[in-house]
Order: C-alpha cells, then sequence, then structure tokens
C-alpha cells in the first residue's frame, strides 16, 4: 500500500509512529462512546456514533505510517476497514494514538462526516490511509 498522494489527491497529514497500545482513534474530541466489550482481538474495528477505534500493528512489531487525505481519488488499493459516518459535535475530528503520540486535528462541520480508512493488513495494520469523504 502506497501513501505517496497522486496529483489529484490531497494530502493534509501524514506520521509514521509506533504505537504502543496497537490502537488508533479517529472521533469527535468530545467522543463519550467507551467501546466496552471491544476485543480488538477478535475484533479489528469497533465504530461509534462519534468514534472509530482501529487495531494496527503494536510497537514491538514496528511502526505505523498514517496518511490523511481530503478526497480518495487516484489511489484504491489497500483493504478496506471502516467506511462510514460517524457524528461531529465541536467541529473537528481528532486522530490519535491511545498515548498521544501523535495527535492530529481536522476542523469540519457539525454533523455526520464520512470516513473512508484502508490498510495494508486487517489487525496488524503497518501503513492506514484515512480518508474524509465529500458530502
Amino acid at each position: 500500500m502506497d501513501l505517496t498522494p497522486s496529483r489529484d489527491e490531497s494530502l493534509i497529514g501524514r506520521a509514521t509512529l509506533f504505537v504502543d497500545h496497537g490502537l488508533i482513534m479517529i472521533e469527535d474530541p468530545a467522543s463519550s462512546y467507551l467501546h466496552d466489550g471491544w476485543d480488538p482481538a477478535s475484533e479489528y474495528v469497533s465504530a461509534g456514533p462519534d468514534s472509530v477505534y482501529l487495531s494496527v500493528q503494536p510497537s514491538v512489531d514496528g511502526p505505523v505510517e498514517i496518511g490523511i487525505f481530503t478526497s480518495e481519488s487516484g489511489r484504491a488499493d489497500g483493504v478496506l476497514y471502516f467506511g462510514g459516518s460517524i457524528s461531529v459535535k465541536s467541529g473537528g475530528i481528532v486522530i490519535h494514538d491511545a498515548d498521544d503520540v501523535m495527535r492530529f486535528t481536522v476542523r469540519k462541520t457539525k454533523g455526520k462526516v464520512r470516513i473512508k480508512v484502508l490498510v495494508d493488513e486487517a489487525g496488524l495494520a503497518s501503513q492506514m490511509r484515512v480518508v474524509f469523504l465529500a458530502e
């Protein structure tokens, strides 16, 4: 999976980090959904009304490269990990790991925001593409 943007894609952020807990979260900063009962060993993704939790490879297996885009044109490779909408009440979405080693905020208008997440390998993702889809 190549995270390099083609000419017609809009890369808004990129990070490579060691993810100690093997968890990346995409959420409204005011999210109150706890993802109780989620077992990342048996389910790789947990989606709530205002947040999505995604399993990635833990730091002992190597770094995770994350690309954040405003367009999905150009590249469609990878495994679809999540495709859907989350509610935004605060005017933004935060993409971060459990320890906040990486914390990236994308401003969005309040309401439903459509997101598509592609990875190189389900469960042990080392590359992740987060795409914010136009309404």
